[in-house]
C-alpha cells in the first residue's frame, strides 16, 4: 500500500510539473506572437508614407472588390483598420443587390428633391440613443456610437441634396447631471470620433465641410476641448457646408451669453453704443445666427428641450416617432418633401392674405375719399374767393421760409447719415472682433492642454 501511494504522489507531481512547463511555453508563444504582430503592423505601416496614401489605397481596393477584381491581401495583413475587409469580400449576392437598390433609390430621390426648394439650415435633436441600446441589449455607449454614425450619415445626405448648414444637439448642459460613467463614456466617444475626423480631415476638405463646436465650454474636460479645437482648426477654411455641433449647450444660456457680450461691449469695452444694438447685432452675438428652416426631433417626444429657441420662430417642425440610431435616408426624404409642400402652401397663403388686406384697405379708402370729396367741393367754392386775396400776400413770405427750412433739413439729413455711417463702422468692427476672439479661444484650448501634458 505504501509503495502504491508513493507512486501515485510521484505521478501527480510529474503532472503538475508538466502543466507548469506547458503554461510557460504558451506564455512565451503569446509574447512572441504579440511581438511578431507588432513588427508586422510597423512593417506594413512603413509602406504607406501618410494616412492619405493609406486611405487612397483602401478606396481603390474597395472599388476593385466591387468589380470582382483581385487585390493584394498581404499588404493589409496586421493592420487593425482593415479587420472588416474579409466580411466585405465575402458579401453575398443578395446583400450586393440590396446595396445596389439602395444606391439607385438614393440617387433618384436626391435628384428629384433638387427640383424643389431646398432648406438652407436643418437642426436635429438626436434623441433615443439610450433607449436604442436598451431595446437591443447593448451597453449605453454602444447606443451613442450608433447615434454618432447616424449623424455622419445625415451630413452626407444633406450635402447630396444641397443643405448648407446642419446643427445637431450633441450634448446639453443638463446632461452633465447624468451618472459620471455615462458622461465619461460620452466624452471618450467625442475624443475618439473627433480624433478620427482630424486624421481624415483631407476627406472633409474634399467635401468642403467646416466644423464648429458651440456652447458653454467651461463644463467640458481640457482634453476634449483640445481635440475639438483641433477639429475646428483643421476645417476652418472649408466653405461648402457647415456642421454646428452643440456641445454643452442650451438656448437659454446662448441668449444670456449674447446679452452679456453686448452689455460688456457697451459698458466696459466701449466698442459700441446702446443705439447700435438691434436684432441683427443681437443675432450676430448668438452662437448660431442663422434661422432654422427645419427642426427634426426623434424618438416621438413633443418638446424642444431648450434647443435653438430664438432661431426656430419660423421653422417647420418634424417630430419623428423613431429612435435616432434608426433614423434613415427615407425619413430624411419624407421630411424634405413635407418642407417643400409646406413651403409652397405657406407662400400662397401669405400672398392671399396680403392681397385681401390691401383690397379691404383700398375699398375703405375709396369710400372715405368719395364722401370727403363731396363735402370738400361745397366748401371749396365758398373759400376760394376769400383765399385768393390772402394767398397773394402770403406767397412771398412762404417762399422765404421754405428756403430756410430746406437748408435746415439738408443739414439734419447730413448729420443723420454721418451718424449712421459711424454706427455701421462700429458694428462691423465689433462683429469682426467676435470672430477673431472665437478663433483665439480655440487656440487657447490647444495651448493650455499642451502645457498640462508637458508638466505631467
Amino acid at each position: 500500500m505504501s509503495t502504491f501511494s508513493n507512486n501515485s504522489e510521484n505521478c501527480n507531481i510529474n503532472d503538475k510539473n508538466k502543466k507548469k512547463e506547458e503554461n510557460v511555453k504558451n506564455q512565451n508563444k503569446n509574447k512572441n506572437n504579440k511581438s511578431n504582430i507588432e513588427s508586422i503592423i510597423l512593417n506594413k505601416k512603413e509602406k504607406f508614407s501618410s494616412e492619405k496614401e493609406l486611405d487612397e489605397k483602401e478606396n481603390k481596393d474597395l472599388k476593385d472588390l466591387s468589380n470582382n477584381k483581385p487585390i493584394n491581401i498581404d499588404e493589409y495583413e496586421g493592420l487593425p483598420r482593415f479587420e472588416n475587409e474579409k466580411s466585405l469580400r465575402e458579401k453575398s449576392v443578395w446583400s450586393k443587390v440590396c446595396d445596389w437598390i439602395y444606391d439607385q433609390n438614393f440617387k433618384i430621390a436626391s435628384s428629384t428633391l433638387k427640383n424643389g426648394p431646398i432648406p438652407k439650415h436643418i437642426g436635429v435633436i438626436m434623441d433615443g440613443n439610450r433607449r436604442f441600446a436598451e431595446r437591443n441589449h447593448l451597453e449605453t455607449k454602444e447606443g451613442h456610437k450608433k447615434g454618432f454614425n447616424t449623424m455622419l450619415d445625415l451630413c452626407q445626405w444633406g450635402l447630396t441634396v444641397g443643405v448648407k448648414i446642419i446643427s445637431v444637439y450633441a450634448f446639453s448642459i443638463e446632461n452633465f447631471k447624468r451618472s459620471k460613467s455615462e458622461v465619461q463614456d460620452l466624452m471618450e466617444l467625442a475624443n475618439n470620433k473627433f480624433t478620427e475626423m482630424i486624421s481624415k480631415s483631407h476627406k472633409l476638405q474634399q467635401l468642403g465641410v467646416r466644423i464648429r463646436v458651440v456652447g458653454d465650454h467651461s463644463h467640458v474636460p481640457e482634453k476634449t476641448k483640445s481635440i475639438l479645437a483641433k477639429a475646428v482648426k483643421s476645417t476652418q477654411n472649408n466653405t461648402r457646408a457647415l456642421l454646428n455641433i452643440c456641445l454643452s449647450y442650451t438656448s437659454h444660456e446662448e441668449i444670456l451669453h449674447s446679452m452679456k457680450i453686448l452689455s460688456n461691449a457697451v459698458n466696459h469695452e466701449k466698442k459700441i453704443e446702446i443705439d447700435d444694438i438691434d436684432q441683427n447685432l443681437f443675432e450676430n452675438c448668438l452662437y448660431i445666427k442663422e434661422d432654422l428652416d427645419i427642426l427634426i426631433r426623434t424618438s416621438g417626444e413633443y418638446r424642444l428641450s431648450d434647443f435653438m429657441l430664438w432661431q426656430s420662430c419660423f421653422t417647420n417642425l418634424s417630430l419623428v416617432n423613431t429612435l435616432w440610431p434608426d433614423f434613415s435616408f427615407f425619413h430624411f426624404i419624407y421630411i424634405i418633401f413635407l418642407f417643400q409642400f409646406n413651403c409652397k402652401t405657406l407662400k400662397n397663403e401669405i400672398q392671399n392674405q396680403y392681397k385681401f388686406n390691401n383690397n379691404n384697405n383700398n375699398n375703405n379708402n375709396n369710400n372715405n375719399n368719395n364722401n370727403n370729396n363731396n363735402n370738400n367741393n361745397n366748401n371749396n367754392n365758398n373759400n376760394n374767393n376769400n383765399n385768393n386775396n390772402n394767398n397773394n400776400n402770403n406767397n412771398n413770405n412762404n417762399n422765404n421760409n421754405n428756403n430756410n427750412n430746406n437748408n435746415n433739413n439738408n443739414n439734419n439729413n447730413l448729420k443723420e447719415n454721418i451718424k449712421n455711417l459711424k454706427s455701421d463702422e462700429r458694428v462691423k468692427e465689433f462683429i469682426n472682433h467676435l470672430k477673431i476672439s472665437e478663433e483665439k479661444l480655440f487656440d487657447e484650448f490647444i495651448s493650455k492642454y499642451n502645457e498640462k501634458e508637458e508638466e505631467i
